[in-house]
């Protein structure tokens, strides 16, 4: 039995061309500039791009154990690398929504939250927009209970998706993450500035937190303070990086 990141936890059996590793993009507060958290991004490490990895665990039927372990993994790194006094960051982890439907996927969770000191409200669920919802329903029983265990729920990419605003009005998630293509000529788009107060208005009613991402310039990030985004990410703020870990000698 292996484990994870020197956890009393079993790992799960991947094929050569599926092994991978995580860099960790900082998530920054807008309104004073301080980080709020880091997304873990999967990385290949003979596939680097996300979409084809998981395109070639679902040609091995290995998706869902790629998806579970990509959770595990960045959880157990996020407890081990993280020094002990940052104890108000959080830990976005992206997962396909067919997978937290999934009854081992709570199992995972259940048994990998009694090994690590962290506080399931410091971990946020980003359901992963490159899958449809096949079933609702049944998802926001999964995100309830989620909520109700204390983890937080985001959703990734509004605005990418073309069901994506529904699945953000029924599920209540936490969090809404903008495209990064809200970004694009974002300055000189009085639309898309006037869509950013809008929809930050408007789930900010609901307690809903807004994200947007892809910020890779100065007047970009002006922008989303202005109009009351409440995150931001984009190289402009940070670039994925792996995370340094202590040694354990």
């Amino acid at each position: 039995m292996k484990t994870t990141f020197g956890l009393p936890f079993p790992t799960i059996e991947l094929s050569e061309s599926l092994t991978f590793f995580h860099v960790f993009q900082p998530i920054i507060t807008l309104q004073d500039d301080t980080i709020y958290g880091f997304e873990s991004l999967i990385r290949g490490k003979k596939i680097q791009n996300p979409q084809s990895l998981f395109a070639k665990a679902e040609k091995q039927k290995k998706r869902l154990d790629l998806d579970l372990s990509s959770v595990i993994r960045s959880i157990a790194s996020f407890h081990q690398c993280l020094l002990a006094k940052e104890q108000d960051l959080h830990l976005t982890v992206n997962v396909f929504p067919s997978t937290v439907l999934e009854p081992s996927f709570h199992w995972f969770i259940e048994d990998l939250m009694k090994t690590v000191n962290i506080a399931p409200s410091r971990i946020i669920f980003e359901l992963n927009e490159a899958e449809t919802v096949q079933n609702l329903i049944r998802l926001q029983e999964r995100v309830r209970y989620l909520k109700e265990a204390g983890f937080k729920i985001a959703l990734d990419d509004l605005g990418k998706g073309q069901s994506s605003l529904r699945v953000a009005l029924e599920l209540e998630p936490d969090m809404i993450k903008l495209d990064q293509y809200f970004c694009i000529d974002l300055e000189r788009s009085i639309k898309k500035q006037h869509f950013l107060n809008w929809i930050t208005s408007y789930f900010s009613e609901a307690g809903t937190c807004v994200t947007l991402e892809g910020i890779e310039t100065e007047s970009q990030l002006i922008i989303a303070k202005q109009t009351g985004v409440h995150y931001g990410q984009g190289y402009h703020l940070g670039r994925p990086q792996p995370f340094i870990c202590p040694s354990n000698s």
